[in-house]
C-alpha cells in the first residue's frame, strides 16, 4: 500500500499496531464495536457538537497526499479529569470504567466496548478505502455510508472529507465514545481543522509524528469578533467568553460546516439500532456498511447479520453498471485467540444463512493474519 500512519503503540496505551489478547486485557477484546448485547445500551441520536473544552490535542495520520487528524487518548483522559469525572462517582460508562479499572481503556465487557482506541483492523479498512476509492466512490456516486462500532471513526472521517456527495452515519455502543473521540475527530478534520498560526493552534512534532493542539476558545472568539480577538475582548476584566457567547460561537461553527448536514451519530447496541431504524422507515437505506473488529464472538453473529440484512440497500433496478453494488466491508483478525470468533467461522455463518455472498478482498498474510471481507446480496 502507498499510505503510511505516523503513530503506533504509545505510552498512553493507544493500540494500532496490534490488538491485545484476552489475557492482556483481562476481558474480551471488542475493538471499537459493541457485541449487540440484548441487555445493552438503548438507541439514541447524539448531536454533532463542539467539545465543551478550551482545546483538543490531535495527531496526524498521513496517507498519499492527504492527512487526517485523530484525538489523543491522553487528551481524553485530561478532559475527564478536568470534568471531575475520574473518581468513578459520576459520568457515563466510559468515565466510570476508566476510573475503576486499569484495563478499562481497552474493554469492559457489556459496559464499554473499546471505542476510544484506534484498532489495527480499523486501519486496514481505512487503507482499503484509500486504495480503492475510485472503484468504491465514482464521481457520480452519492453513497450513504454506515460504520458500525465506529470508535474513533477514521474510515468514516476519510469518506466524509474525500467524497463530497457522501452521507455518513457512525454508530458506537457508548454515547461517551461518540462525544469524546468520534465527533472531535470529525470536527478536527472539518470545522476545527488545524490552520495557520493566526488560528491560535500549536503545532509540533515528536518522534516524527505531527501533533497539534487545536485552540477551540480562539476559534470561538474569532467567529464572534473577527480576527482582532485581543482588541475585541481585551477590555474585559476577565477576557473570556460567557457561557451564552460560547454556545452562540459553537452554533456558528457548526452552521458553517457542510459536513453537519451529511453526518449522523447514533449510540446503542445492535438490537436497539435495528429496531429504531425499522421504526424510522430506514431499512435498506445504506449503500456501504463498514465494520471492524466486531466478529470476535460467535454469540454476536446472529444480531450483527440481522442488522446488516436490515440496513444494506437493495440493488436498484436498472442501476448503472459503473456504480458499485451495495456492499458490506468487514475487517477482522483471522483468528481471535482464546475467543470463539474468527474470519472462517463468520464466513461459514454468513453462507449458511444464504442471504449474502462473502469473499475476501484483502489479506495481510503472516502468522497473525488480518483480512477484509466483502459481502453483497446473493442473487
Amino acid at each position: 500500500m502507498s499510505f503510511r500512519f505516523n503513530f503506533g503503540l504509545g505510552a498512553d496505551g493507544e493500540c494500532v499496531a496490534g490488538a491485545l489478547g484476552a489475557a492482556d486485557l483481562g476481558a474480551e477484546p471488542s475493538a471499537s464495536s459493541d457485541d449487540g448485547n440484548t441487555h445493552g445500551a438503548p438507541y439514541e441520536r447524539v448531536p454533532l457538537a463542539v467539545p465543551c473544552v478550551s482545546s483538543i490535542v490531535v495527531d496526524a495520520i498521513y496517507y498519499k497526499d492527504r492527512r487526517l487528524w485523530k484525538r489523543q487518548l491522553d487528551d481524553v483522559r485530561f478532559q475527564l479529569a478536568q470534568q471531575d469525572a475520574m473518581d468513578g462517582s459520576g459520568g457515563g460508562a466510559v468515565q466510570q470504567a476508566m476510573a475503576t479499572d486499569s484495563s478499562a481503556a481497552d474493554v469492559v465487557k457489556g459496559v464499554y466496548e473499546g471505542g476510544l482506541k484506534t484498532w489495527e483492523c480499523s486501519m486496514d479498512l481505512l487503507g482499503h478505502l484509500v486504495e480503492h476509492g475510485d472503484e468504491l466512490f465514482p464521481q457520480s456516486a452519492a453513497p450513504r455510508v454506515l460504520e458500525l462500532g465506529c470508535g474513533t471513526g477514521l474510515p468514516s472521517v476519510h469518506i466524509l472529507t474525500s467524497v463530497p456527495g457522501a452521507s455518513v452515519c457512525v454508530q458506537d455502543y457508548n454515547r461517551d465514545v461518540l462525544e469524546l473521540v468520534t465527533i472531535p475527530n470529525i470536527l478536527a478534520n472539518t470545522a476545527l481543522a488545524p490552520g495557520d498560526a493566526a488560528a491560535g493552534d500549536t503545532m509540533h512534532a515528536v518522534d516524527g509524528t505531527e501533533t497539534c493542539e487545536i485552540d477551540i476558545d480562539h476559534r470561538r472568539t474569532r467567529v464572534l469578533f473577527g480576527d482582532d480577538v485581543d482588541g475585541a475582548i481585551g477590555h474585559r476584566e476577565l477576557p473570556e467568553l460567557s457561557g451564552e457567547e460560547a454556545l452562540e460561537a459553537d452554533g456558528r461553527i457548526l452552521q458553517a460546516l457542510d459536513a453537519s448536514k451529511r453526518c449522523e451519530c447514533v449510540a446503542g447496541d445492535w438490537a436497539s439500532v435495528e429496531a429504531a431504524m425499522r421504526e424510522q422507515g430506514r431499512a435498506h437505506t445504506f449503500d456501504l456498511i463498514l465494520t471492524s473488529e466486531t466478529i470476535y464472538d460467535t454469540a454476536s453473529y446472529s444480531r450483527l447479520h440481522s442488522l446488516l440484512a436490515c440496513l444494506l440497500a437493495k440493488p436498484a433496478p436498472g442501476s448503472s453498471p459503473s456504480l458499485p453494488p451495495p456492499m458490506i466491508l468487514v475487517a477482522a483478525k483471522s483468528i481471535y485467540f482464546g475467543l470463539t470468533g474468527s474470519v472462517l467461522s463468520f464466513k461459514q455463518f454468513v453462507r449458511t444463512r444464504g442471504v449474502f455472498d462473502v469473499t475476501n478482498v484483502w489479506e495481510s498474510g503472516g502468522s497473525m493474519g488480518r483480512e477484509i471481507l466483502r459481502m453483497t446480496w446473493r442473487d
